[in-house]
C-alpha cells in the first residue's frame, strides 16, 4: 500500500511538472498517474474485503512495480532510487513467501 501511494505521488508530481513541458510529456504523465491511481485502489480493497488470492495478486503486482522501479534508480544512477526498491521489494516478496507458506 504505502509503496502504490509513493508511486502515485511520484506520478503526481510527474504530471505537475509535465504541465509546463508540452502535450506529449503531458500525454505520458496522465497515463502514469491513472495507473498508479489504480493500483492505490486495487491495494484498498484488501483490507475491506478479506480475500486471499487477491491479496496475493496484488502483492505480486506491487512487487513487481518495486523491482522494475530498482531498474530505473540504476538507469538514472541514484543510489537510493535503486537500493529502496530493490530492498522493498525483496522484504516484501520474503513476507510474501512467508505468507504463501502459513
Amino acid at each position: 500500500m504505502i509503496s502504490a501511494i509513493v508511486s502515485f505521488g511520484f506520478s503526481l508530481d510527474a504530471y505537475s511538472k509535465a504541465k509546463r513541458q508540452g502535450e506529449s510529456a503531458l500525454t505520458n504523465a496522465m497515463y502514469a498517474m491513472s495507473r498508479s491511481f489504480s493500483l492505490v485502489l486495487a491495494c484498498l480493497i484488501p483490507i475491506f474485503f478479506e480475500t486471499y488470492s487477491y491479496l496475493l495478486a496484488v502483492a505480486a503486482a506491487m512487487i513487481g512495480v518495486q523491482f522494475f522501479d530498482g531498474f530505473v534508480g540504476l538507469r538514472v544512477k541514484n543510489a537510493f532510487k535503486t537500493i529502496g526498491p530493490f530492498a522493498t521489494a525483496a522484504g516484501n516478496g520474503l513476507l510474501l513467501l512467508l505468507l504463501l507458506l502459513n
